[in-house]
């Protein structure tokens, strides 16, 4: 897990010179804390199941997902505020 979140903050530190909005940082730990903690759960043997899924494992794959969409909505629905302002 402290490799996972190594590895996420050196990406997110380099992508963070390249954002294009506020926020764009937050969600992509929100992403990527998300779908690792879906993997990491998928290692544990002391789980709470709901038939033959793991609880925590559907709420970091339902986390990972909103994040990402999020993002997306963010990256793909921005305006260049830029063209807005007549510069």
């Amino acid at each position: 897990e402290s490799v996972w979140n190594a590895v996420g903050f050196v990406l997110l530190h380099v992508l963070s010179k390249h954002r294009k909005y506020d926020g764009e940082i937050a969600l992509g730990y929100v992403a990527w804390y998300g779908l690792g903690r879906c993997l990491i759960e998928g290692l544990r043997m002391d789980s709470l199941y709901s038939g033959s899924f793991r609880i925590s494992q559907i709420v970091s794959i339902t986390l990972a997902a909103v994040g990402l969409i999020w993002l997306l909505i963010g990256t793909f629905a921005r305006k260049n505020p830029q063209r807005e302002n007549g510069q």
